[in-house]
């Protein structure tokens, strides 16, 4: 992924007066970090969620600080619950040599019959894994191949997962990520054809009752 990289300029406005800052398309944020007193900064909102869609929570970003730069995650995002939009920022600064744990996101990868079928849906339970690694080997997502699920009865598990040697899963390695269970559509047809299979053997002990009456 191209480096990402965002200018952070001092903030000496705070409280409520901040709004003054949104009004002219700037962002309040904040660093901290271990070892790192936390500051407070501004910067450009359409910039920040330019980068913003690119980096996500897992892949690090070039803060271009008055102190000189640094290499950060974001933390934590408020989003306003009425307009949407981004009303503070919060980064993490962090030791390129030094591993971190975070929560990185899974998402499906490769085709499935089933589901192209429209016979399975999808189901995967953990929308992120925990895992441990060097800021720079952090993955920017867990990919969960699909095509591996050939029927209702696969299952993925964590220890299905290859993340090579650089990165360790903490999640426990009996969950599971993956599986396909069959759609509304799918049961329904089934339960029709059900019925019509046993339609036929119905009727045809009606009749031998009939008979037997006669």
């Amino acid at each position: 992924m191209e480096s990402l990289t965002l200018k952070l300029e001092p903030r000496t406005i705070t409280g409520k007066k901040v709004k003054q800052l949104r009004r002219a398309g700037l962002i309040p944020a904040s660093i901290c970090g271990k070892g790192i007193a936390t500051e407070i900064f501004q910067l450009d909102a359409k910039t920040f969620t330019q980068v913003y869609q690119k980096a996500g929570r897992t892949t690090l970003i070039d803060l271009e600080l008055p102190a000189g730069r640094r290499s950060a995650f974001v933390r934590q995002v408020q989003i306003h619950p009425v307009t949407r939009q981004v009303i503070h920022v919060d980064f993490r600064i962090v030791d390129l040599r030094t591993e971190i744990t975070a929560d990185v996101p899974v998402v499906a990868v490769g085709e499935n019959k089933l589901i192209e079928r429209g016979d399975g849906v999808l189901q995967l339970p953990h929308p992120t894994l925990h895992v441990r690694a060097l800021p720079t080997d952090l993955p920017h997502a867990i990919e969960i191949d699909v095509s591996q699920i050939t029927d209702f009865d696969t299952v993925l598990h964590v220890r299905d997962l290859n993340l090579g040697d650089k990165v360790t899963i903490l999640t426990p390695p009996d969950e599971v990520v993956a599986t396909i269970t069959p759609s509304r559509t799918a049961v329904e047809a089934e339960e029709l054809a059900t019925e019509a299979e046993e339609a036929p053997a119905e009727a045809a002990e009606e009749g031998s009752e009939q008979s037997e009456r006669e």
